[in-house]
């Protein structure tokens, strides 16, 4: 039997997102894996009761486990840091992209307070055998997208940590994330989970609401607002917006659209981006984390938050040839495709587990 055969491994996240499914389901190719979800409730009573019952859990099964895939640096990779090295377990962290930096201007980021929290991470992160980020600038980087004291990588707050840390870019189906219908129409199209004001302001809804009232003869939509109350200040007839949709009706939104955007004021390796240039989709955003990374067309690149330069940068993006598009797609086979995450994370795992 192979040595990987024998790997067990504890798949820990408190959220069931696409890019932990999908991590899920590449482990489980080669290893065994068991999946443990820790509610992150932000009630006091619910969250002593979820890592309460964690704990134990914990002190009950872990032995059982050769390593702990955790994603995002948070309580509950403090929790599992501290347990394996009780038990003599490996420990991996994945980092995604806010628990790696501090925004102030939008009271973003585990390190935007000096905390008890920010506290239990650095520990974490150093409890870790290995840190995956899906991103370099999310080890060390700069935003000046927006004004502020703005930081970003682990190495501005826990130095030393870099030595630790692979990059890993998270991976794509380019099987799924295909179009049939090559006909685009001329709108522009953004895609990120928005539930409060902030998450508005992080994920740029306002300026696409902007350039929605800029630029009425534009058909503009923003998938993934969950939160009705936040749409006061946002509402234009030529701004649709829509609510969270699975993944086939989202690959027939980037199909039908000629121009994917993504204004965020900081991100980590976005998989919407990469699912809509992998669509075929003109790519545009700022200039924060992996977004620059992606979209090699740097005219598409916003620098700074700024209204009239963004307004050029759609309306350019509209009038580029659809052959950019196809080369979008081709770039993000070749260098985001599941079978590098997958290669890699069984290399990292095989290391660490000997």
């Amino acid at each position: 039997m192979n040595f990987m055969d024998h790997i067990k491994i504890l798949l820990l996240h408190k959220g069931y997102s696409s890019f932990v499914k999908a991590d899920e389901e590449l482990l489980k190719k080669h290893f065994h894996v068991t999946t443990y979800y820790l509610n992150p409730s932000k009630k006091l009573l619910k969250f002593f009761y979820y890592h309460v019952r964690f704990f134990i859990f914990m002190l009950f099964h872990l032995r059982k486990y050769n390593l702990i895939y955790t994603w995002f640096g948070d309580y509950h990779a403090y929790h599992a840091g501290a347990l394996s090295n009780l038990f003599n377990i490996k420990n991996i962290i994945v980092v995604g992209g806010n628990d790696a930096v501090s925004i102030p201007a939008i009271q973003y980021g585990v390190f935007y307070k000096n905390n008890i929290r920010s506290n239990l991470i650095i520990k974490a992160y150093q409890n870790a055998d290995a840190v995956l980020c899906v991103d370099e600038s999310l080890v060390n980087g700069t935003n000046n997208y927006i004004d502020g004291d703005n930081q970003v990588g682990l190495e501005k707050f826990i130095p030393g940590i870099s030595k630790k840390c692979h990059v890993v870019p998270t991976g794509y189906n380019a099987d799924f994330w295909n179009c049939d219908n090559e006909k685009k129409e001329n709108q522009v199209l953004t895609v990120g989970i928005v539930d409060s004001e902030n998450r508005a302001i992080l994920k740029g809804l306002d300026l696409i609401a902007q350039l929605a009232y800029r630029l009425p003869g534009i058909h503009f939509i923003f998938i993934g607002v969950v939160n009705d109350s936040i749409l006061l200040n946002t509402k234009r007839k030529n701004l649709t917006i829509i609510d969270k949709v699975d993944q086939k009706t989202l690959k027939q939104y980037y199909c039908q659209s000629k121009v994917y955007v993504q204004f965020s004021v900081t991100e980590g390796l976005p998989n919407t981006l990469c699912e809509a240039m992998l669509c075929k989709c003109i790519a545009a955003g700022s200039n924060v984390n992996g977004i620059p990374n992606v979209i090699r067309n740097k005219e598409f690149i916003l620098e700074k938050k700024d209204a009239d330069k963004a307004e050029k940068i759609i309306l350019k993006a509209l009038d580029t040839y659809q052959k950019i598009g196809e080369e979008n797609r081709e770039f993000i086979k070749e260098f985001y495709s599941e079978e590098i995450r997958e290669k890699e994370l069984v290399r990292i795992i095989k290391d660490i587990v000997k």
